[in-house]
């Protein structure tokens, strides 16, 4: 259907079928009848098909079948769309991002064929508030573009349609460069990421704003777009911000400890205590912020401002220690290892601490060299080096498979030692 039958359909509506399209399309629906009946014309004129669908339900329901087009009334065949144009579609905080305004709330792109090329446009509009914020403080406010798959159940991750080309204004708008793939027939995805189009923008309250997006439309899949006022975050706000919430109190870790420790009945060997390293899993230095989601099983922590300074570059949110998904809500500082790290008897070269079950612990060198001066203390040997026949001795007969177990046990070469002391004061 032309757009001018759409506006001649308009032309017939009363205040409360004008109501009714302004409310779908969420338009202001307060004004004279002159002012709605502009908003519905501009919203016929915005070529969008579930719109006009709307505008041809609304008018069958107020005047029937029985339209002529040459007057103005139309004969309705189309069928509606069940889509509605704002779903209830929640999109995953980026923590880099604050939003500050919702200028577009989640809308639907409705496609014309499916397995075709698509095309919808709309427009919008900055509130005074809003384009003084980004005049004054761009780059760090921001007008934001972001699609996301048309799924309510749960909270959506970025994600580009296939072949999507987007004009704001009739200027094109540079988006994520595909990721090169080798899977033949694959199409490379975008880098899953929210778009800044503020140079793009007429940053001005008085003037609206072009919005044109075409891409083909994948079987079974629907999309959103929204567009937002954010103020981007740097990783060191992100750190103040993990600093401010607080510490993880050392009795939570001394528990994850106790726990990790506990005989296992159906074990032949009870270990006694627990080796971590003091130095970040990323860049292999001397962690200064420890740091553990508390999605994460492990003791093992992390350094928080190289993790976010990482993800600030390229946001991929997995854990450095186990590669599980985390978010920025979940990470905390450990209070444990904060005590660790700043203790005097930790030497500033050693990289790994034992822990016992009572949630003390001592320094140790990487390969169980140990930096106390008692001769007879104990060393922690990983089951590698025990299962070494020139120990003289193997644990592989009751150990089903090298596993990473820490065990305590004493040194061999002191066992030797007293052994053969023994033996000479006995034959003296």
């Amino acid at each position: 259907m032309s757009e001018k039958q759409l506006i001649d359909i308009i032309k017939e509506y009363r205040i409360s079928e004008l109501t009714t399209l302004l409310t779908f399309a969420g338009k202001p629906k307060v004004g004279r009848k002159q002012e709605l009946m502009a908003r519905a014309i501009a919203l016929a004129k915005m070529n969008n098909p579930l719109i006009s669908k709307k505008i041809i339900s609304i008018g069958e329901e107020q005047h029937g079948k029985n339209f002529n087009p040459d007057t103005g009334f139309v004969s309705f065949k189309e069928s509606t769309s069940s889509t509605p144009l704002h779903p209830d579609v929640r999109l995953k905080k980026n923590p880099f991002y604050d939003v500050l305004a919702e200028i577009v709330k989640p809308s639907s792109l409705i496609p014309e064929r499916e397995g075709e090329m698509s095309v919808n446009q709309s427009v919008f509009h900055l509130t005074p508030f809003q384009s003084s914020e980004v005049s004054t403080k761009y780059p760090d406010v921001q007008i934001q573009l972001r699609f996301a798959l048309l799924e309510v159940t749960s909270e959506q991750d970025d994600y580009f349609p296939s072949r999507v080309t987007v004009f704001v204004n009739d200027i094109f708008a540079q988006l994520p460069n595909p990721i090169p793939t080798n899977k033949p027939g694959v199409e490379p995805k975008r880098p899953p990421r929210p778009v800044d189009i503020t140079q793009y923008c007429k940053l001005t309250s008085t003037a609206s704003n072009a919005f044109k997006v075409s891409w083909l439309q994948d079987y079974g899949r629907s999309f959103v777009f929204s567009i937002y006022l954010v103020r981007k975050l740097t990783s060191q706000d992100l750190l103040g911000r993990l600093q401010k919430k607080g510490i993880r109190p050392m009795e939570f870790t001394k528990g994850m400890i106790k726990n990790k420790l506990k005989e296992d009945e159906d074990s032949e060997i009870a270990m006694t205590s627990l080796r971590v390293s003091v130095n970040c899993p990323l860049g292999k230095l001397r962690i200064r912020y420890p740091c553990r989601s508390s999605a994460c099983t492990h003791l093992q922590c992390f350094d928080a401002s190289l993790f976010l300074q990482m993800n600030e570059k390229k946001s991929t949110w997995m854990c450095p220690v186990c590669d599980k998904k985390i978010h920025y809500n979940d990470l905390a500082i450990d209070g444990y290892f904060v005590e660790v790290l700043k203790s005097p008897v930790l030497p500033s070269d050693c990289t790994e601490i034992e822990m016992s079950i009572d949630g003390s612990w001592e320094p140790k060198h990487a390969k169980g060299k140990e930096f106390s001066k008692n001769p007879a203390a104990k060393r922690t040997l990983e089951v590698s080096e025990i299962d070494d026949p020139s120990n003289g001795i193997s644990f592989t007969s009751f150990l089903p498979k090298k596993a990473k177990v820490v065990l305590d046990i004493l040194s061999f070469r002191s066992y030797r030692e007293r052994i053969f002391k023994n033996f000479s004061n006995k034959t003296d």
